[in-house]
């Protein structure tokens, strides 16, 4: 058989083991009760967060063979070091950033950062994967519902936190800022947070922590995906900030 076939054949069982993959996580959603809009929610959560599973693949195949895969050998789409863009942040400011991946709200916190700031990651994603892909380093807080979890030895300085739980998490947020000026968090998975709490509640949530960024002179970035909101909610959450970028 030759490489070619080799390849069409791999190519098209991962194609198969996807689809099927899909379809059973969808399946397995609809079988837990929730709403259509919290399926629909979950769902462009879960697509964003494609780029991770394929990369921690790429990861275990690394280690299997020994060897480094180029992009094109993995099928993995070549990421760049983000470009922090020409955005002046003002400390006690909160943002709220448009994209459908944390793209330019990583630059921003990186380069925050990068000028001596202090960095909070607070991410339905697990830290080390954000981490290596948009590096940085600070704390981190894991949004997960093995709370009780124990963190592995290599990944002590997570702390985990139920997405339900925000008075914990509102309570690791001060904290975080409570430490010192130029205190920098970033809030990856709101859309997350809503689909597992009442919307008011993460709403009080978000006005505790803004309140908490002004008093402390930090920062607040939170990126989020308007499509996977309620158009509502989503602009009650863009009055409750600074700025809108």
């Amino acid at each position: 058989m030759s490489q070619e076939e080799d390849s069409a054949r791999g190519y098209i069982k991962g194609f198969q083991e996807g689809l099927q993959d899909a379809w059973d996580e969808i399946i397995k959603l609809s079988t837990k009760g929730y709403t259509s809009r919290e399926l629909q929610i979950m769902a462009k959560t879960k697509r964003s967060m494609i780029f991770q599973r394929v990369q921690q693949k790429v990861d275990e195949v690394e280690r299997a063979i020994g060897k480094k895969l180029t992009a094109q050998d993995s099928g993995a789409p070549v990421v760049s070091k983000p470009v922090p863009p020409p955005v002046q942040l003002s400390p006690g400011w909160s943002y709220v950033i448009r994209e459908e991946r944390p793209e330019r709200s990583f630059a921003l916190f990186s380069s925050l950062l990068s000028k001596g700031g202090r960095g909070l990651c607070i991410s339905r994603t697990h830290p080390d994967i954000l981490r290596q892909k948009y590096d940085f380093k600070g704390d981190a807080i894991w949004l997960t519902k093995s709370e009780t979890a124990q963190p592995p030895p290599q990944s002590k300085d997570i702390e985990y936190v139920s997405p339900n739980n925000l008075a914990r998490l509102a309570s690791s947020i001060k904290d975080f800022l409570s430490k010192g000026e130029s205190g920098a968090v970033i809030v990856e998975g709101l859309e997350y947070l809503t689909t597992q709490n009442d919307f008011k509640s993460v709403l009080k949530f978000v006005q505790l922590i803004n309140e908490q960024v002004v008093l402390d002179k930090g920062y607040l970035l939170v990126p989020v995906d308007g499509s996977t909101m309620d158009p509502k909610e989503f602009s009650l959450v863009e009055r409750e900030m600074s700025q809108v970028l």
